[in-house]
């Protein structure tokens, strides 16, 4: 399957979306904290910049406020197979400003839910960072989410793909959901729009000396999901392909743009 169908770099300076980062910190550290908020409140915590403490996401609070682009893009439902100026000058008015690499990729999103056997919080990152001293537990995102295509990039280094809904499950449309399926089931591929970044983590030793594990660098896409919760839900449903058109903010990730390059590449 050739997942990379398109590529672009943007840059967007006059935004007026809801959508923005967020950081907290102290004395010590300025920053620290990473959020995702929405008409300026926290919905996401999603991580600190440590390189060498674990990727995480979770869920703050409900947010039940759909984002979409004042005007309608008929051929998302349908599916992009291109990006073109138009479509990123209707979706940059949704979209932070800051500096981006967009990528437009074939995804199969998988339901995952928290705590089963497809949590990557109770199942990889526990092989490589061990349960959490703190709580006792694995790690819980506090929200169930989507994984993609997981992909061995070389040197002890493995892809993560998450697919995190801004919309809170609740309020899914069974009626939306159907229609969407209706369109898969056409042959369409329709597009759903993503805020991502990238978290490249490694822990500076392994919690067991006993461990043998293959992958010690764990590069997290983690794709916050703006528009497009009923065709991620649908053609997870379904369990076949849609598109994806992600905005990776080269700026708010734990990642160098070089390792962002590198997993544009990846998806090639």
């Amino acid at each position: 399957m050739k997942r990379l169908l398109d590529k672009r770099t943007t840059e967007i300076v006059s935004s007026n979306s809801p959508i923005t980062f967020e950081t907290t910190g102290s004395d010590m550290w300025k920053v620290w904290d990473r959020f995702i908020a929405v008409n300026g409140k926290n919905i996401y915590h999603i991580g600190n910049i440590c390189g060498t403490c674990s990727f995480f996401f979770e869920k703050l609070v409900d947010n039940k406020n759909s984002i979409k682009p004042k005007e309608t893009i008929d051929k998302l439902n349908v599916g992009l197979d291109s990006i073109d100026d138009n479509t990123i000058d209707i979706l940059s008015k949704i979209i932070p400003n800051g500096l981006y690499e967009i990528a437009l990729i074939n995804i199969k999103p998988r339901l995952v839910e928290v705590g089963q056997n497809a949590d990557y919080f109770a199942n990889e990152q526990v092989d490589l960072w061990g349960i959490d001293g703190y709580y006792g537990v694995p790690r819980s995102p506090k929200v169930n989410y989507y994984r993609g295509t997981d992909k061995e990039i070389g040197n002890n280094k493995k892809l993560f793909e998450f697919f995190v809904p801004l919309i809170s499950p609740d309020y899914i449309d069974q009626t939306r959901v159907d229609f969407y399926k209706e369109q898969i089931l056409k042959g369409n591929k329709p597009t759903v729009i993503s805020l991502t970044t990238l978290d490249v983590k490694e822990p500076a030793f392994l919690y067991d000396e006993k461990i043998k594990t293959e992958f010690t660098s764990h590069w997290c896409a983690a794709h916050y999901i703006i528009d497009g919760h009923h065709k991620l839900k649908a053609a997870s449903d379904l369990n076949t392909e849609i598109t994806l058109l992600s905005f990776i903010a080269t700026e708010k990730g734990i990642s160098t743009i070089d390792e962002i390059h590198e997993f544009i590449n990846a998806l090639s």
